[in-house]
């Protein structure tokens, strides 16, 4: 009876904090699958696509699932990991914890829930595992090392499953195949980003402990990330991502006391606080930017990997009730007001900007909407905001060249175009060189049509694009 009522605590917990996100809209990639053209097979088929989040029907459904979702994870959380007092405080502290928004709120993160509901069940149905490890990789990639959290235990054996269903499974070597080498865009075609060499334990450090802070105490939250932004794309970021600075040191410090305390837990048997270290870790390794396999930042990569902090924060706290309240209480007010973040794609890039005020990226997608909404002049405004404060960034120079040249100032857009050409980087020459050629032949022509005299220049507009 008591597992029921604490059950009930926490599914009662997640609807009354979340149910004001019922009402919330599409966020970022919310927005192009919701758009998406689909033919359904049949009712089944339509309910399968929006709970996998490949097309998103009806906003209140979409965000209903995903508070269910979530709820079931917390749900999981204290039923695999003991059903007792530190996995019941483990779930409430990870039901409300600010860090988790991009899994609890977010439509399109709701795949990383899915799969940590499926590598919970790992934990609770250990003979089952290799079932539960191979359905996590249809739904998120956030679960690869996930049997390695067996070491130490009395099922440590089930870490072979990972060969053996990597062997088996041509979904993981398709996806493996598809995140390292095919991934499109300007954040994730880069050799640096790919490469596997020493110095790039740097970075790993570095991000490790980026992410540890943050889900202990969230004090920058965003749809995108300042930390590292850039590295892997241009010679000035890999320079401070390879930097031995004070992160790195502190990153290292860390690294060495969590791996120590896990190496312990794994060799004289685990406390809770070495298991959800060996959790944690094994779990964020593959987001540390030692391979980039998507953004280098992002809160969603997180989500697995934080059940496992968050129980080893309980099992530090759970005998000292003024601890428990302050943490519960810090959570829950930061997440209440945090949460309004997707409501919508605008406020997605205001309360990101209220976040973090110097982030270039934001301002970029400031003005990329102002763009679209034909205010030019604004979104010239914005792109500036942006250079001030990362002035070599090959996509703030292209956009600032654009708006320079829709309003009629091709000496700056000369300018800017002829900054970005000297910030190209990698392979990255060969997706924008149309869009730069482009651009560049229509200054061209204005600057010989003023040459020449004549005062009527036709441009069409239509050809001239930005990049966001």
């Amino acid at each position: 009876m008591e597992h029921v009522q604490r059950l009930a605590i926490i599914a009662v917990l997640n609807l009354i904090v979340y149910y004001k996100t019922l009402f919330y809209g599409y966020v970022g990639d919310d927005v192009e699958r919701s758009e998406r053209k689909q033919e359904f097979k049949n009712a089944w088929h339509r309910r399968w696509l929006q709970f996998m989040g490949l097309k998103h029907i009806n906003s209140m459904v979409s965000h209903f699932l995903t508070i269910i979702t979530h709820t079931v994870c917390c749900c999981a959380i204290y039923l695999a990991l003991g059903r007792n007092n530190i996995s019941f405080l483990t779930a409430i502290l990870f039901s409300i914890n600010p860090i988790n928004i991009q899994g609890s709120v977010w439509i399109s993160g709701r795949n990383y829930v899915t799969s940590s509901i499926l590598t919970l069940g790992m934990f609770a149905f250990p003979t089952l595992s290799w079932v539960f490890y191979t359905a996590t990789g249809h739904f998120a990639v956030n679960a690869w090392f996930a049997p390695l959290v067996f070491l130490g235990t009395k099922h440590w054996y089930m870490v072979f499953i990972i060969p053996v269903v990597w062997l088996l499974s041509q979904h993981n070597k398709d996806t493996l195949k598809r995140k390292l080498w095919e991934t499109g865009g300007l954040k994730t075609t880069n050799t640096e980003m790919r490469s596997m060499k020493p110095k790039k334990i740097i970075p790993f450090l570095k991000t490790h402990l980026y992410y540890f802070i943050l889900c202990i105490i969230p004090f920058q939250l965003g749809i995108e990330h300042n930390f590292l932004r850039g590295f892997g794309t241009n010679a000035t970021d890999n320079k401070k991502g390879y930097k031995l600075d004070k992160y790195f040191y502190a990153g290292l410090t860390l690294f060495l006391g969590v791996s120590i305390s896990c190496i312990i837990g794994i060799l004289r048997g685990h406390s809770p606080l070495t298991w959800g270290l060996l959790w944690f870790t094994v779990n964020i390794a593959m987001w540390c930017n030692y391979i980039t396999i998507q953004q280098q930042i992002s809160e969603r990569y997180v989500y697995l990997a934080n059940i496992g902090l968050m129980y080893a924060l309980a099992s530090v706290i759970v005998a000292y009730p003024i601890a428990i309240t302050i943490f519960i209480t810090a959570y829950l007010v930061r997440l209440w007001y945090v949460m309004d973040m997707y409501m919508n794609d605008y406020w997605t890039v205001e309360y990101t900007l209220h976040e973090m005020k110097d982030m270039h990226y934001m301002w970029l997608m400031r003005g990329v909407k102002k763009w679209m909404a034909k205010d030019h002049q604004g979104a010239l405004y914005d792109f500036n905001e942006a250079y001030i404060h990362k002035p070599y960034d090959l996509k703030i120079l292209y956009n600032l060249s654009v708006a320079c040249f829709v309003l009629g100032d091709t000496v700056r857009a000369r300018e800017y175009l002829d900054k970005a050409k000297q910030n190209v980087y990698d392979e990255l020459e060969v997706s924008i060189k149309p869009a730069f050629d482009n651009l560049e032949n229509n200054i061209k022509n204005v600057e010989d049509s003023r040459a020449r005299g004549d005062k009527m220049i036709n441009i069409d507009l239509k050809d001239v694009m930005i990049v966001k």
